[in-house]
């Protein structure tokens, strides 16, 4: 309960005990036709035959003050009013921002009009209160008198409660609430009249079995939540779903029933494009302990936001344990970073799994001879051993996704990268791009059906000749992009090549460079990657540490500090 209703309860309930007076609280004040209408210690100051005074504790204070204003002190008169947030904290608190919490800076979102920042929204789990409290504003009932937070008396089935709508749900209206995070899904309207027939919340709600506003409203027909979804980050008000038709930002990954971290890491990615660049490092990860990242600190820079890494390496475990790669990257999450892993897979054989593995030579990533047609045809048909040799290394790869999606990771997944017709990987040299094509939805579906991930966000990583034949299209792909060694940067023809491919809307990513990009050359339009990925020594060998000092200082620049909270 708001201290404002608690204190109007405890004044209601003095009156009535005492029959001494009747309060006739307006704009947040109690108004007076004589003495015997305020309590012990307050006077009756301004009151006429034609006209109320205001109940003080001195005979001069109801001069000084304004309609609706805090007295506050001695002088003050009995009831204070709260802000928007329901307490008494100053509006300009910066903590009301979410857009400033933790570090995360305010960051524009002309690509998706509507969607809530995503920050902090692991912070609320739909909880027993929220700043809203745990009645419904306008009270308990919809009959004349009850107080809505902040406003005039409700006076039956009209009015919302709480007088003013609250912009964007900061205040949660009604029921036992929790804000969900950042903002209270719902719109702009309050949550849940006091009468009348009222709907809680607007036409999008972030997860859960409940819309904004609570779980019970009385008065008048009310209906629950707008447009209620399962899924999302929280339900406000309700519980968290999985696997719903909605994300908190409208955008949705292509995984089936997605996880909410995985639904959070892509609006983030979608809110950011355009406008950010995500930073990002690959680590030499074929040796025990590799350095690139902390290589950033050692040479006065902030971590980058993203750690890349390669399956391809297990550190001496076997393909159905949990290699130190997969445990750093969840580490890297935990600590606020985003992990993108590729995959050098061998080429499938009878026999073979993920221990056979290679970079270069017979069976490798990168085969001695070109694969055939009927190679093709047969990894992807169920039974053959070519088949079941991709089956394997997929488990392989699903055993380390698991772990992660265990962990409520989500992954961003550059599986078959550097993909162009007649590439130099087994995967992109395959006779046409459509069968290409059905080589990831093969491994699409295995991933996510058959194994049921749902932590993948799936990235389709070009080389530096992308083909519209070889794009799996967007029922497949969450992000896109292609990757370069060229000095030309920011690399504006590949980028616009890549644009050609996947439309204006889906992020597209520099997954792998040797030369850092430039975010002031890279803006607004020459080539707005939302990500780049230094290669593993790279960092050293084809840049200047003043120049990586350069980029990672850039206000554009995302480092792993200024990520939010997208558990």
């Amino acid at each position: 309960m708001h201290k404002f209703q608690y204190r109007l309860l405890v004044f209601a309930a003095v009156a009535l005990a005492s029959c001494k007076f009747s309060p006739n609280v307006e704009d947040g004040r109690i108004h007076c036709a004589g003495q015997t209408e305020c309590p012990s210690g307050y006077f009756c100051v301004g009151s006429s035959a034609s006209s109320t005074g205001i109940c003080c504790k001195n005979k001069s204070c109801a001069s000084s003050l304004s309609p609706g204003q805090d007295g506050g002190g001695a002088d003050g008169v009995i009831m204070t009013r709260l802000d928007s947030r329901g307490s008494d904290a100053p509006t300009n608190d910066a903590s009301a921002d979410p857009a400033v919490r933790d570090g995360a800076p305010d960051f524009p979102q002309e690509s998706l009009p509507d969607v809530p920042y995503v920050a902090d929204v692991a912070q609320s789990t739909g909880g027993s209160s929220s700043s809203g409290g745990m009645t419904g504003a306008g009270g308990a009932t919809g009959t004349g008198g009850s107080i809505g937070q902040g406003g005039a008396p409700v006076t039956g089935g009209s009015t919302t409660a709480g007088g003013a709508t609250n912009a964007g749900g900061v205040t949660s209206a009604g029921g036992i609430t929790s804000k969900g995070g950042v903002t209270n899904s719902g719109g702009a309207t309050s949550a849940g009249g006091a009468g009348g027939t009222t709907s809680m919340g607007g036409t999008i709600i972030v997860g859960g079995t409940t819309g904004a506003g609570g779980i019970v409203v009385t008065g008048g027909t009310t209906t629950l939540g707008g447009t209620t979804s399962a899924g999302g980050i929280t339900a406000a008000g309700g519980t968290t779903g999985t696997g719903g038709s909605t994300s908190p930002c409208g955008v949705m990954p292509v995984s089936p029933n997605a996880s909410a971290q995985a639904k959070n890491l892509l609006c983030y990615l979608y809110n950011q494009y355009g406008n950010h660049v995500l930073s990002g490092q690959q680590e030499a990860n074929w040796i025990a302990n590799p350095t690139d990242i902390s290589w950033y600190i050692s040479n006065g820079m902030k971590y980058p936001a993203i750690l890349g890494s390669d399956f391809l390496y297990r550190d001496g475990v076997s393909c159905t344990s949990v290699t130190p790669s997969t445990t750093r990257g969840i580490a890297y999450w935990n600590a606020r970073g985003l992990t993108m892993f590729r995959y050098h897979m061998g080429m499938p054989g009878a026999g073979l799994t993920c221990a056979d593995d290679c970079f270069s030579g017979a069976n490798c990533a990168e085969p001695s001879t070109i694969p055939t047609a009927a190679f093709f045809n047969a990894v992807v048909t169920n039974g053959t051993p070519e088949n079941t040799s991709l089956n394997a290394k997929l488990d392989y790869m699903a055993v380390q996704i698991r772990a992660m999606q265990a962990a409520n990771v989500p992954v961003i997944l550059a599986l078959f990268h550097e993909t162009q017709p007649n590439g130099w990987f087994w995967w992109s040299q395959t006779p046409t791009g459509a069968v290409f094509v059905q080589l990831w939805v093969y491994a699409f579906n295995y991933l996510t059906q058959t194994k049921g991930l749902t932590n993948i966000i799936w990235l389709m990583p070009f080389s530096g000749s992308p083909s519209s034949a070889y794009y799996p299209g967007n029922s497949y792909v969450d992000i896109s992009g292609a990757d370069t060694y060229g000095t030309n940067q920011p690399f504006t023809a590949l980028y616009t090549s890549c644009r050609a491919i996947m439309g204006p809307a889906l992020p597209i990513a520099l997954h792998e460079t040797g030369l850092i990009p430039t975010p002031s050359a890279m803006f607004p339009s020459a080539a707005p990657w939302i990500l780049f990925n230094i290669w593993a020594g790279y960092e050293t060998s084809a840049n200047t540490v003043a120049n990586i000092q350069s980029v990672y200082a850039d206000p554009q620049t995302i480092t792993r500090d200024l990520i939010p909270n997208l558990k």
